[in-house]
C-alpha cells in the first residue's frame, strides 16, 4: 500500500458557490444563459450534433463582442469560492496530501481557481484558443465528463504512484459518479445530486468537515 496521499476536487458547486462556470461566463458576456442549456439538451438528445453545439457556443460568445481573454479572465475572477475552500486545502497540504482539481470546466478558469486555493494542479474538460488580438477563436470541448474524470484520475494516480482506491474525490453532481465508483472514496458535498448520494463514501455540508474525516 502506498503511503502517498491524494485528494481531488470537482470545482463548480464543490469549491465554489457557483454551480456552473459556463452559465456564469455566458451571463457575464451578455448572452442568454438559457441558450447554453438549450444547446446542452439538444446535443444530449441527439437533435444537434456535438460539433454543432460547440460551434453554436463559439458563435454566440464571439458575437457578444466581449469574448477577449482578458475579459474572460476578469469574469472568472469574480466567481466566489466557498468560505472554507482555501483553509481546507491548506490543511490538507499541511497533512501531506497532494491536491488536484478535476473538473468539466475550462482550463483558463481552473488555473485561476487552482491558484486561489493553492492546488498542486488541475485537469479540465475544455480549453479556449485565442487569436493574435486576444479574442476567442475556438472552444475545444471534450465529450462525456464522467468517463473523462475517471481517466484523468487514473493518469494522475499512475503519475504520482497512488492506487486508484486510495484517491479521495470530492464532488456534487452526477458527472462525478464515475470518479466515485473508481475510487470508492467519494465525498459528496451538499447540495449534491441524489444519484451521487447513493454511492458516496461520506456526505458533508461544508468543506471543513473533510479535516475531521481525514484525520
Amino acid at each position: 500500500m502506498s503511503n502517498k496521499k491524494l485528494i481531488c476536487f470537482d470545482v463548480d458547486g464543490t469549491l465554489t458557490e457557483t454551480k456552473s462556470s459556463w452559465a456564469f461566463l455566458t451571463g457575464n458576456l451578455g448572452c442568454p444563459v438559457e441558450k447554453v442549456v438549450e444547446i446542452y439538451e439538444k446535443t444530449k438528445n441527439g437533435s444537434m450534433s456535438f460539433e454543432e453545439g460547440v460551434d453554436s457556443l463559439e458563435k454566440m460568445y464571439f458575437e457578444s463582442g466581449k469574448a477577449s481573454k482578458q475579459n474572460i479572465q476578469d469574469i472568472f475572477n469574480k466567481i466566489s469560492l466557498r468560505d472554507d475552500a482555501k483553509e481546507t486545502v491548506d490543511h490538507l497540504k499541511q497533512s501531506g496530501y497532494g491536491v488536484y482539481l478535476i473538473s468539466g470546466s475550462i482550463d483558463l478558469y481552473l488555473d485561476i481557481v487552482a491558484q486561489k486555493v493553492g492546488a498542486d494542479g488541475f485537469f479540465g474538460h475544455a480549453s479556449f484558443d485565442f487569436d493574435n488580438s486576444g479574442v476567442l477563436a475556438k472552444i475545444n470541448y471534450g465529450r462525456e465528463q464522467g468517463p473523462t474524470k475517471a481517466r484523468q484520475i487514473k493518469e494522475l494516480s499512475r503519475k504520482l504512484d497512488v492506487p486508484d482506491r486510495q484517491v479521495i474525490f470530492v464532488g456534487d453532481s452526477r458527472n462525478d459518479i464515475e470518479a466515485f465508483k473508481l475510487t470508492g472514496n467519494g465525498i459528496a458535498i451538499y447540495p449534491y445530486d441524489r444519484e451521487l448520494e447513493e454511492i458516496a463514501w461520506k456526505k458533508i455540508k461544508s468543506l471543513s468537515e473533510i479535516k475531521d474525516i481525514l484525520q
